[in-house]
């Protein structure tokens, strides 16, 4: 638990990029943890599982998002508390939950509000018995791009469900959760307001004020093909085949070249052929790191 918390805040408190396409539909799926409160009919009791969500944002702060989780545990019991002399009952639990609700996004961080339903089944001795209850989730987490499409998440969440499975009132359960996984995007094209600190050697954003009308132009050198911006050449294809298909991507934008600032396709090719040495720098706002060097020499 420790470890997942660690690894959480670290994330959190570490990173500082913020995504500037907004993607329309984002899909999680990793492992889960759970701390679960027992009612005091034992210590609370740790459980391993997984988590899945899908989210679609509607702009650039809010989402709708719908969470499926599942744990697993087998724990033993004490029944001398309830008849002495009875001794241990093996327990095994198996909890899977169902909610949905927005979520508001701060990228790269969020938090979300969800409610929904919490089915427990447990079974002992050859029997089992489940029940369904309310339940909801309360928390945040942060979502981290690593490259085109894909992204890291780490997330943490009060749990909390009403059960009593041995019959009777329902207790509520005040539980824990942490989950770690990755995040497949789809679609794109929504602005955010965001920037890249830490990259000064970066060009900054285009502005509205200075931006210039996309004319598409061509880089054969590189095989790639894009229009030219304020920061610099920006892609938007790379040849099939082509020997730096495996270094540029859609949506980089190469800004520098042997020291000498480029703009076009054009540019581009002027650049390598004036020198022998090669090296691109390319910045890229959905990847980490965000500033990259390239060598094509």
């Amino acid at each position: 638990m420790r470890v997942i918390l660690t690894i959480l805040t670290m994330v959190v408190c570490a990173t500082s990029v913020w995504c500037r396409d907004l993607p329309k539909a984002e899909v999680f799926a990793g492992y889960s943890y759970l701390n679960i409160d027992t009612n005091k009919l034992t210590s609370r009791q740790n459980a391993n599982g997984w988590e899945t969500s899908v989210s679609g944002n509607f702009n650039k702060w809010l989402a709708a998002e719908f969470d499926l989780s599942g744990y697993y545990k087998s724990y033993g019991v004490d029944l001398n508390q309830v008849l002495p002399g009875a001794g241990t009952l093996t327990l095994k639990v198996t909890d899977f939950s169902y909610l949905a609700g927005p979520r508001l996004n701060f990228r790269p961080l969020f938090v979300h509000a969800l409610l929904g339903g919490d089915r427990l089944t447990g079974s002992a001795l050859g029997f089992s018995a489940s029940q369904n209850s309310f339940a909801g989730a309360f928390g945040g987490g942060a979502v981290i791009p690593v490259g085109h499409g894909l992204a890291f998440r780490a997330s943490a969440d009060y749990v909390f469900s009403r059960h009593n499975i041995f019959g009777g009132s329902p207790f509520t359960q005040n539980n824990f959760r942490a989950s770690v996984g990755v995040v497949f995007t789809f679609g794109g094209g929504r602005k955010t307001n965001g920037s890249v600190p830490g990259t000064q050697a970066a060009p900054t954003a285009q502005t509205a004020t200075t931006a210039q009308p996309a004319v598409k132009s061509e880089s054969t050198s590189l095989g790639v093909v894009g229009y030219a911006t304020d920061e610099g050449f920006k892609i938007t294809s790379v040849r099939d085949g082509s020997p730096t298909a495996q270094i540029f991507m859609r949506g980089d934008v190469i800004w520098e070249i042997d020291g000498k600032r480029v703009r076009s396709g054009q540019d581009v090719d002027s650049a390598i052929a004036a020198n022998q040495e090669g090296t691109i720098k390319v910045k890229n706002e959905n990847t980490i790191p965000s500033v990259r060097e390239v060598k094509l020499r």
